[in-house]
Order: structure tokens, then C-alpha cells, then sequence
């Protein structure tokens, strides 16, 4: 009974994808025959080469961090349960929760997208026993109905997608973020290897030293490599030539106007790629200074229009669709954001007095629950004010 409940969750007899009229491949965004794939690309930018470009890595690691910082709590209605379900507490059995969640996170972030493996069976309830995050590289379309996750064929019955995204037209393959921001990234990648051997051969890598004079023999290659050798390890040392010998650029020079900042608009159209505050990488924005903005406010505009809707949200409701019940009057996950819109410790005492004080709303033992203090109950008694909030000198 419990099997047939949660696999009929969520299910309406309108939907065709429920009815089962629809094929599994389409039920993961491929269609039949064609499975919308395409592999030639004029850049070809690998996870790899995106994360070692630092703008991406610091997208990845704020959104994975931050998202894995969330208070997760299991509800029933408006209700937070006292005791979460196993799959809530320990989704995945070989890693913790916090793990998971970043793993999830940080794969979304790369891919616009993730999928979790039903691995190792169900229970009695029709939950199964650990939620597997699955890179979309690791998962292979052999057709319609043949599916490999590693080499090893799997039962697409046990893939489920967790989007961060869906666009109408553009196939799931080709909406993942490596491939939607390629010529970005290549960008930066390029920028960033070209610097580097700027700075390692002490200059511009582009250049090229001709003389009037006849080369015999291995001259040339020797004039070369003494001239790379005096800029990688001095090079603040004036070079000087003899006999006709000139030394000529053909590449950009780094310390030319306008170059930085070219790879600074790079770093902050990734930024926007991610959805991510361009300060909070430490790139430059474009939309101006942000230096006045306060904590919490700079906190709210991350929640609300990337971390809520583009992460919490979607692993919150493929979590819940893990458990048995009706998604809307059943069991449901929660991951709360909030502490990230929290402000300075004053703001949030002011906030916990007023909280507290006439026509309370909220008790002094809970204000210390959340600020981890030893509970006191007897500072719950009408009239009684909390010593919390008067011993830092916080008056209304």
C-alpha cells in the first residue's frame, strides 16, 4: 500500500506524464529517437576548465555554501514535525546532510540541473533508502528506455531530475550552464592563461628579436632562451642588444590601457551568468557602488532572487516528492534561508525587543532558543522583561 501511494503521489488523471502516455526519456527532457544531443561545439569548455576559472569557482562555492548552510526541517501543513523522516535526516547514507546539500547545490549551479539515484531499494513506505546526487556528464542515453549512470545501467524509474531551470525549446544537454556561458568561460580561461605567461616570461609572450646580422648554426635558439631566461627571473631588467638587433611585439601588452579591465567585465558578466552579487566575488559591477548597502539587505537580494528560487526551492521540492503522501497536505521539506537576511546583532535585539515587549508575540525563551542560550521558562511569566535584552543596552 505504501509502494502504490507514493508512486501515485502527485499523479492527476490529466496529466500525461503521470498517465504514463508519456515515455520515460521525455520524462527527462529527451524525445524519442533523438535524443537532442549535440556534441560539437566551437569551444569546448570542461568543468574542469570552468572551475579553475576563479569567478566560477567563487560563483559555485557562495551558492554551495550558503545553500548547504540552510535549516532544514521537516513540516506537516504549517506544522514542523519533532522527528524527521530517515530520508530527511540522512538523505544520502555515505555523506552527511550539509555534504549532500552542497553537492546538489554545486552541481545545479554547473549544470542548471542534477539528478538523484534511487539506490540500494525502498522501504516499507515506498521511500528509498539513499538519494545518490548524479552529475549530468555520468548519465548516459543509450536510447528512449536504456539509461547508464557510469558504464552501469540503471532503471530510468530511479533518475529523477532536479531542475533549476527548464527552457521551452533549447534540450537539457544544451541548457546546462557550462554550455550556455562556453564563450565566457573560454574567455576567461584564455585571459587567464595568456596572463600567466605574460608574468612567467616576464612580459609579453608575443614577441620576436630580429638583427640585420647573419644566424649560423644554433645562434638563434641561443639569443632566445637567454632572452627568456633574463625576463623570467629579472624581469625588471632593461634588455640590451648589439649589432642591429631590434626587439619587436606582436601580442597585446598587458600593461596596455583598457586590458584589465576587459577581464573585469568578464568576471562580472559570469557573475550574472550565476545570479550572483558582483561583489561577492570581488568583481567589479557595473550597476555602480554598492559600499552603502547593509548587511542584511545584501543578504535578502541573494536569498530572494538566487539561493530561494534557483536552489532551496526545487532540492526543497524534490525532497519532499521523496516522501509518502500528498506533496500539499502530506509531509513536506523546508530548507529556511532567513539567518542570511539577518542584519548586525544590534538590529537583531532591537527586533527580539520589540518582539518581546508590549503585545509580545514572541517569548523570551525562544529569543534565547535562537540565540543557543541555556532556556530559562521563568522568564516566560507575564511582566517579566528579558535580562538578555536589557544587559546590552537596548532601549525601545
Amino acid at each position: 500500500m505504501g509502494k502504490a501511494k507514493h508512486r501515485a503521489k502527485g499523479a492527476r488523471a490529466t496529466d500525461p506524464i503521470a498517465t504514463g502516455s508519456a515515455s520515460v526519456a521525455q520524462r527527462h527532457g529527451f524525445d524519442d529517437g533523438f535524443l537532442g544531443h549535440e556534441s560539437t561545439y566551437s569551444v569546448n569548455v570542461t568543468e574542469q576548465i570552468a572551475l579553475g576559472i576563479d569567478t566560477v569557482m567563487a560563483c559555485v562555492r557562495v551558492i554551495a555554501d550558503l545553500t548547504a548552510d540552510a535549516a532544514v526541517g521537516e513540516y506537516r501543513g504549517d506544522n514542523r514535525l519533532d522527528q524527521e523522516s530517515r530520508i530527511v535526516r540522512r538523505p544520502m547514507a555515505s555523506v552527511t546532510r550539509r555534504t549532500w546539500i552542497w553537492l546538489l547545490a554545486a552541481t545545479m549551479a554547473l549544470y542548471n540541473g542534477c539528478y538523484l539515484l534511487r539506490r540500494f531499494g525502498r522501504d516499507s513506505e515506498g521511500v528509498a533508502f539513499t538519494l545518490e546526487p548524479i552529475a549530468p556528464p555520468r548519465v548516459a542515453w543509450l536510447n528512449s528506455s536504456t539509461v547508464h549512470v557510469d558504464g552501469q545501467q540503471v532503471n530510468p524509474m530511479d533518475l529523477v531530475w532536479v531542475p533549476r531551470m527548464t527552457f521551452p525549446t533549447v534540450t537539457r544537454e544544451l541548457g546546462y550552464m557550462i554550455r550556455l556561458a562556453r564563450e565566457a568561460f573560454a574567455a576567461a580561461s584564455a585571459a587567464d592563461m595568456f596572463r600567466s605567461g605574460y608574468w612567467e616570461t616576464g612580459g609579453s609572450p608575443s614577441v620576436y628579436i630580429s638583427t640585420d646580422q647573419e644566424l649560423i648554426g644554433d645562434q638563434a635558439d641561443t639569443i632566445a632562451e637567454t632572452y627568456a631566461t633574463k625576463r623570467t627571473t629579472t624581469p625588471g631588467r632593461v634588455p640590451v642588444f648589439g649589432k642591429g638587433a631590434h626587439l619587436n611585439t606582436l601580442g597585446t601588452d598587458l600593461a596596455a590601457e583598457g586590458a584589465s579591465d576587459s577581464v573585469s567585465k568578464i568576471g562580472t558578466s559570469i557573475a550574472r551568468y550565476f545570479g550572483v552579487p558582483a561583489w561577492l566575488v570581488n568583481v567589479p559591477s557595473e550597476a555602480g557602488s554598492l559600499t552603502y548597502q547593509n548587511a542584511s539587505s545584501a543578504g535578502l537580494d541573494l536569498v530572494r532572487y538566487t539561493l530561494q528560487p534557483g536552489y532551496a526551492g526545487p532540492i526543497s521540492d524534490a525532497w519532499s516528492d521523496e516522501l509518502p503522501g500528498d506533496y500539499l497536505t502530506g509531509r513536506h521539506v523546508v530548507m529556511d534561508l532567513r539567518h542570511l537576511t539577518e542584519g548586525t546583532t544590534l538590529e537583531q535585539f532591537q527586533a527580539y525587543q520589540i518582539a518581546t515587549g508590549n503585545k509580545s508575540w514572541m517569548l523570551p525563551s525562544e529569543v534565547r532558543s535562537r540565540l543557543h542560550m541555556p532556556i530559562d521558562m521563568t522568564l516566560d511569566e507575564a511582566g517579566t522583561p528579558a535580562p538578555a535584552m536589557e544587559q546590552i543596552g537596548v532601549t525601545q
